[in-house]
């Protein structure tokens, strides 16, 4: 239960991303790296230890699938204790070794990949992950979460 627990809590990290102006290329068009960039922000947050930069990325008309939860977090009030529970894991490592950005559009990208989280003080002190993140960009340029996948990674 407790894996559990820190994994969804890891799941609803947020970022500084929702603060983040419209990214751009020199030719106006949104590329991996932009992806890329929003990405590492988003994953640096989910470290901070700090809920309001884990809920920063995220819509707040988020959907989520979170270990902690067996059902579907579609409202912001349930998303938000889901982050209160990741809080308490004190995550303050993550390496995602084979993360994938697909670009759907110039407002629409996906990341998915597998981690290893850890903590130096938390109640767990290491477990793996895997996610997927839809990201859009919204009319006033920000890209948000708006919707998000975490589960454990099934043992072998």
């Amino acid at each position: 239960m407790a894996k559990i627990s820190f994994l969804a809590s890891f799941a609803l990290l947020g970022v500084s991303v929702a603060t983040s102006p419209a990214l751009a290329t020199a030719s106006g068009t949104f590329s991996e790296t932009d992806a890329a960039r929003l990405a590492d922000a988003t994953q640096a947050a989910w470290v901070s230890m700090d809920i309001a930069r884990f809920e920063a990325p995220y819509s707040k008309d988020i959907v989520s699938f979170d270990p902690t939860s067996p059902l579907l977090v579609a409202d912001w009030s349930g998303f938000h204790q889901i982050q209160v529970i990741f809080a308490r894991a004190k995550v303050d490592g993550l390496t995602v070794p084979d993360r994938k950005i697909q670009l759907l559009d110039d407002s629409t990208f996906i990341v998915s990949g597998t981690g290893q989280a850890t903590s130096k003080t938390g109640p767990q002190k290491r477990f793996s992950l895997r996610f997927s993140d839809v990201y859009h960009r919204q009319t006033d340029g920000q890209w948000l979460i708006v919707n998000e996948h975490i589960s454990l990674v099934p043992r072998r």
